[in-house]
């Protein structure tokens, strides 16, 4: 009998998962794109030029997307070879070990949860702030009262409920429908587009001197070239567009990989994915080339039309300050389309598009991130109770439950202790691609150390050869050496600071020793119930 047929009595929770095939290929791609974020473009033009002031902002994405095809085409094709809920931990605990797949999912799993934690204050501070701020000093005139608002909306208190509400809304509607979360993320994706087409629209017909003369109107007549002194005088801003070919571009484009992780999302539920194979290349590869043209394009009307010195100086002035000069938020070009246009509701849905990114991607995220939790029960790892199936939602409610916790002392954490989430966030990306290092090591190898299961796909896709290699392996070979180049890259002091050894230490390197320790614990206790992890290894678990 082939081993991945064996039975092992025990292993699993049950001989099913519970879950069913409800999610077409378009709501995988809109919880790939989510999990990316479209409308983050808009903060674009304030984290590249700020984190980066001699890097080429408009190649940044296309950089990213090289680096991150070989990737997705091997994330695609391990979720086309083993379509299971899980994802890359059932990939690297069948070709490896048990061990080294829960670390590594472990590991993804928290570097990702955290991006809640840290992305969710900007509801408050980033969207609905704005919001206000823009409001009054479209008001004749100026309404104090609003922009009395939006300042608080800056503070903690406020800042924290908002954030917690999205939160709590975004894991109902995960918990009460597959079927509604497969919604919100495709006609959100639908919804961002078409605010990302309208936005341009509206900047292309003002232009770069509606925005000057706008801005000199409200800020006094030399507003505009006042901001571009300061920032080249007093920050070093760079004068116009950098070089494209330069080693700090290349460095922004590793960062800017952060940008990309997401589209991933889809190989955790592949088991409930209709088509599998056609949607996880549509959604994990189309999805990346998508967000590459939608980012790029979105980024290169809103730069040039508010001129590229102005962009590098204002951005540059808030990394400095903390505060955009004279105008007083982070200058994101959702809160700036206030000097591109004087309509309020167009104001308005700029920045609700932003907001309407973070939701939706707390969505995505609760979803892929609680079917994880599901697969380690599902194997015993943790206990059963996190593997139960709603039987009147289909959903794993349990699992969201505890993503839901998660997310809310992350939450607190960023906006009450910033100094500690702020490294899980900021070295997220090599956080990632260092676990990646061992899923592509698992692609390497998974043809020849598991023939078995290599030769019994399914799919001939998960198949295919080029001169005798497996194009899985070749995948895994590019990833192996992408994953190496951005950890270094982000790990070289010019490139990821002086202080990212400390950093690497004390915020990444933990979020695997505390994987290894509850496997351990796990390991012991499973032993002393006559449960033996290791027989994970020994085949795959049922859909």
């Amino acid at each position: 009998m082939a081993v991945a047929r064996m039975k092992s009595p025990g292993t699993f929770v049950r001989e099913a998962t519970g879950l069913t095939k409800q999610i077409s290929g378009l709501e995988a791609l809109g919880m790939a794109l989510s999990g990316m974020g479209l409308l983050y473009v808009f903060n674009a033009t304030v984290f590249t030029p700020a984190f980066y002031p001699d890097a080429n902002p408009l190649v940044g994405p296309l950089i990213g997307l090289l680096l991150i095809l070989p990737v997705a085409g091997m994330y695609a094709l391990f979720s086309i070879a083993m379509p299971r809920t899980g994802g890359d931990y059932v990939w690297t605990s069948r070709v490896l070990n048990s061990g080294f797949g829960f670390v590594i999912n472990f590991a993804i799993t928290l570097l990702a949860l955290s991006v809640i934690g840290s992305v969710a204050p900007w509801l408050s501070q980033w969207s609905f702030s704005p919001i206000f701020y823009d409001l009054g000093m479209l008001a004749s005139p100026h309404n104090q009262s609003l922009i009395n608002t939006a300042t608080y909306l800056q503070t903690a208190t406020p800042t924290f409920w908002i954030a917690a509400a999205a939160v709590l809304i975004s894991g109902l509607i995960v918990a009460g429908s597959t079927r509604l979360s497969g919604a919100v993320v495709k006609y959100w994706t639908i919804i961002a587009v078409i605010i990302g087409v309208i936005f341009i629209a509206v900047v292309l017909s003002a232009g770069l001197g509606t925005f000057q003369a706008n801005f000199n109107a409200l800020y006094g007549a030399n507003a505009y070239s006042a901001v571009i002194s300061t920032g080249q005088s007093s920050y070093g801003s760079y004068n116009g567009i950098p070089p494209v070919l330069t080693t700090t571009t290349v460095a922004a484009g590793a960062l800017g990989l952060l940008g990309y992780l997401g589209f991933y999302y889809p190989a955790y539920f592949a088991g409930e994915v209709k088509q599998n194979r056609r949607s996880q290349i549509l959604s994990q590869v189309g999805g990346s080339i998508i967000f590459m043209i939608f980012v790029t394009i979105m980024f290169a009307v809103a730069y040039f039309n508010e001129g590229p010195a102005f962009v590098n100086a204002i951005a540059d002035t808030w990394y400095a300050t903390g505060a955009g000069t004279p105008y007083p938020i982070i200058p994101l070009a959702s809160a700036l389309s206030i000097f591109w246009t004087k309509n309020a509701a167009l104001v308005v849905l700029f920045n609700l598009g932003f907001a309407g990114t973070i939701i939706v991607m707390f969505v995505s995220e609760l979803f892929v991130l609680s079917r994880n939790i599901f697969a380690w029960s599902f194997d015993r790892i943790l206990p059963s109770a996190f593997a139960g199936v709603n039987s009147r939602t289909r959903t794993p409610v349990n699992a969201v439950i505890v993503m839901v916790i998660a997310s809310m002392v992350y939450l607190y954490i960023s906006i009450f202790n910033t100094s500690y989430l702020s490294v899980l966030f900021t070295y997220g990306t090599a956080g990632t691609f260092l676990a990646f290092i061992f899923v592509a090591l698992a692609a390497i190898v998974y043809p020849y150390r598991r023939k078995d299961l290599f030769e019994q796909a399914s799919d001939p896709v998960a198949k295919k050869k080029y001169g005798g290699v497996p194009l899985i392996t070749i995948l895994g070979i590019l990833t192996f050496v992408i994953s190496i180049y951005v950890v270094y890259a982000l790990v070289a002091p010019a490139i990821g600071g002086v202080s990212f050894g400390t950093d690497l230490f004390e915020g990444i390197i933990p979020t695997f020793i505390i994987g290894v320790v509850i496997y351990v614990v796990a390991y012991a206790a499973r032993r002393s119930q006559k449960v033996d992890l290791s027989l994970i290894a020994k085949e795959i678990p049922p859909e």
